[in-house]
């Protein structure tokens, strides 16, 4: 009897282990599974979950350029700048980014390495999301499919600046 309980005791220490090491996945909420699925469906591998990285409210606030170096906007600007939803249908509402590696990305093709790509939710629904190649060169997020903003709006980099003041700048 003695010899059983040093089996379980060692058992449940060692699963108490490695619990800590992630060797066991964690469970995905539903609102990742849905993020995760969207992934694979633009035909993306996942190689790594991140899950949620960053969780905030949208206000027109957070999309001023004026002072974006300042303020800490550049990263909304940046992120907004590059999808085609227009964010103004989110103000006021949360928006969950969860995170994952994946590979055959057109960025992992170009840069030879694994992509990080960011799914932005809003009310249990995918909106958008960017992309980076793996491990973060400088620079600014690409679109989820890997365009830049010049691509995906079609005008120049000051051009757009402008008009994102106009609609944005209070």
């Amino acid at each position: 009897m003695k010899r059983i309980l040093i089996v379980v005791f060692v058992l449940v220490l060692l699963l108490l282990v490695l619990s800590r090491f992630d060797v066991f996945p964690k469970q995905m909420s539903e609102e990742e599974k849905r993020a995760a699925a969207y992934v694979e469906s633009r035909g993306y591998h996942i190689e790594e979950r991140l899950g949620k990285t960053f969780t905030y409210i949208l206000d027109k606030s957070l999309l001023n350029s004026e002072s974006a170096a300042s303020t800490g906007n550049l990263p909304y600007i940046q992120t907004w700048g590059v999808q085609e939803s227009d964010p103004g249908d989110y103000f006021g509402k949360e928006i969950a980014t969860y995170g994952f590696t994946v590979s055959g990305h057109p960025l992992s093709e170009h840069y030879n390495t694994d992509t990080r790509v960011a799914i932005m939710m809003a009310d249990g629904e995918v909106i958008g999301g960017t992309s980076i190649p793996k491990p973060g060169l400088v620079g600014s997020p690409y679109s989820l499919d890997g365009r830049t903003l010049e691509e995906i709006t079609g005008i120049s980099f000051a051009e757009w600046k402008e008009q994102w003041a106009q609609k944005y700048n209070e």
